[in-house]
């Protein structure tokens, strides 16, 4: 049984520096976030300092529950409406924010490598083994693709990754995930 996967883009609210909304975003709405009820699985993406600094730095989370009534049910909650919207509305910019569905995707598992790259495009550039889904709405950018990619890098080639992404007018970027254990009141980083 496939399980709900979805994946958000959100830009911060007023202009840059972000640092403050960064922080509360790792370090309040993440736990906050994470005590959704009926939440399975929740993964900040959290793009690197150069990411912000050029302007492609979003808030990026990826949310998996056991199936669509599941996932309804839960942002149905007073904890989400009461707790969780007032957060987000402090600090994300909630009416620009993208999501869609991620098709064939279980629940994330931690990975040994620090980085990751995340690629909306037809296809990925030459390199790593890339894990490409299939998205339910198009994606940002000029091209409206359905197609996300990721892969996870060492900190060179995460550079370099998005170098090429930017040449080629895609929408992707570097980030370095974090991995919130749901159901229990620990969190970790996709690292050993």
């Amino acid at each position: 049984m496939s399980m709900q996967h979805r994946i958000f883009l959100v830009a911060p609210l007023g202009e840059a520096p972000h640092g403050p909304q960064r922080r509360h975003w790792e370090q309040r709405h993440g736990p906050l976030f994470a005590g959704l009820p009926g939440l399975r699985g929740y993964r900040q993406n959290r793009p690197l300092d150069r990411e912000w600094e050029r302007g492609r730095g979003w808030f990026c989370s990826e949310t998996w529950f056991d199936d669509r009534s599941s996932e309804a049910a839960s942002f149905a909650t007073a904890f989400y409406r009461e707790r969780v919207t007032p957060d987000e509305a402090s600090f994300l910019d909630r009416d620009a924010a993208w999501q869609a569905v991620v098709l064939g995707e279980e629940l994330p598992q931690p990975h040994p490598a620090p980085w990751r790259v995340l690629w909306f495009g037809d296809s990925p550039p030459d390199g790593p083994a890339w894990h490409g889904a299939e998205l339910t709405r198009p994606a940002p950018g000029p091209d409206g693709v359905r197609r996300l990619y990721a892969a996870w890098f060492d900190t060179e080639s995460a550079a370099l990754a998005v170098t090429r992404a930017a040449r080629q007018g895609v929408v992707a970027f570097a980030c370095r995930p974090h991995l919130f254990v749901v159901g229990s009141t620990s969190t970790r980083e996709d690292q050993p």
